[in-house]
């Protein structure tokens, strides 16, 4: 059965994270994702985290279910190859700093002429405009001149802290893909591509649009304690720890039924919720108290009775083989052609009618160079020049 996007070509010359997780996503939809990489180690994903083994799971994740070829866009020949592939693509992706692609010949201008229902989408850090538009800028410079880090250590006043390693670039690139598939469906009404844009800057701004709207009204920034809520929080128990959702009003009765605990309920100092967030101090210290007594698991079970929000705090070993996981496909296998069968991220989204594609490695560098000429019209000589001249 054909993916939501099976038919869409695309052609990728995005690097790094934020722009080939957004094109590997489009490929689990079913496009066909053309990766164009550099001529001899192809695009530095392929040496980030790479093991003695050549396993890379920085580009095996943000690459896969992609086809690659090399070429050289500094050679007339290589941009050549680009101009007669244009007019066959649905999509072009790129994420170099702004301006980078006109001085290639094959920025927007350029290739509208080529292809007017092509749709051009370029990812950036900083944004199209503005005085810092044409900066380099990767994800850990985007957490920290987004606010992020301060919001994540709690505020003015606090050491930065980052968050997860390529946070930024995994929220840009699903706003690139979503960005992306939007601009498709545009064309379906006006028969025209467009360019879009997203930026590194933007998404995480745009990730803490609860965070910055209440700054914009209160002039505030950050929290007092680690702890928002003592019900919106994790407990360390006997063994492990356990999280709980319980800052729902209905929810209180249960948490009380299901801590052992049920005189709770109509305790003046937190029977309501104005007198649980007057006394949240004494509530915090009260549940950190009860939950240490018990194991996680005993405690799961009970809230789970009462139907509280709530579940165990794990590890990448207890996740990968969580039932729930499985159930869902968000863990899958695969048989890679150079490291055999190995377990992946599995794709995080399910469509009825038109379902993802099974989950497929990344491409070996190069490995369908020839295939993309051929069809193209080259003959088998013409392909052999072009590799005398380090065109390909």
């Amino acid at each position: 059965m054909p993916g939501a996007l099976s038919g869409i070509r695309v052609l990728d010359f995005t690097r790094y994270q934020q722009g080939p997780y957004a094109t590997s996503l489009l490929a689990d939809m079913g496009a066909d994702v053309l990766k164009i990489e550099p001529r001899i180690d192809g695009e530095f994903g392929r040496q980030s985290e790479r093991d003695e083994t050549g396993f890379s799971g920085y580009f095996e994740a943000y690459n896969r279910g992609k086809r690659s070829m090399t070429l050289d866009l500094q050679r007339p020949e290589g941009r050549r190859i680009v101009e007669q592939l244009i007019p066959q693509m649905d999509v072009l992706t790129e994420n170099f700093r702004p301006g980078v692609m006109d001085r290639l010949g094959v920025g927007y201008e350029a290739v509208h002429q080529l292809n007017p229902r092509l749709v051009f989408a370029a990812a950036s850090a900083f944004g199209p405009e503005g005085p810092e538009a044409r900066r380099p800028g990767y994800d850990h410079i985007a957490q920290a001149v987004s606010g992020l880090m301060i919001e994540q250590a709690g505020g003015p006043g606090h050491d930065p802290q980052a968050g997860l390693p390529g946070l930024a670039d995994q929220v840009s690139a699903i706003m690139f893909a979503f960005t992306i598939t939007s601009a498709l469906v545009a064309r379906q009404t006006t028969s025209e591509g467009q360019l879009v844009q997203v930026s590194l800057l933007g998404s995480m701004i745009g990730l803490q649009s609860r965070q910055v709207t209440r700054f914009l009204y209160t002039g505030k920034q950050g929290r007092a304690k680690w702890r928002r809520s003592p019900l919106y929080s994790h407990y360390r128990t006997s063994d492990g720890w356990v999280a709980i959702a319980a800052q729902d009003p209905k929810r209180w009765p249960p948490l009380c039924r299901a801590l052992g605990r049920p005189e709770l309920i109509d305790d003046p100092r937190f029977v309501g919720p104005w007198e649980r967030k007057a006394n949240e101090d004494d509530l915090e210290a009260l549940l950190e108290g009860i939950f240490v007594e018990r194991t996680s698991q005993e405690f799961l079970d009970s809230l789970m009775a009462e139907d509280v929000p709530c579940g165990l705090v794990k590890d990448f070993r207890q996740v990968v083989d969580d039932p729930q996981v499985l159930a869902n496909g968000y863990v899958a296998e695969l048989d890679h052609p150079n490291l055999g069968p190995m377990r992946v991220a599995g794709v995080p989204f399910h469509l009825s009618a038109t379902p993802p594609e099974p989950v497929r490695p990344a491409p070996e560098l190069g490995r369908n160079t020839e295939e993309v000429l051929l069809d193209l019209g080259y003959s088998w000589d013409q392909i052999g020049k072009l590799r005398e001249d380090e065109v390909i």
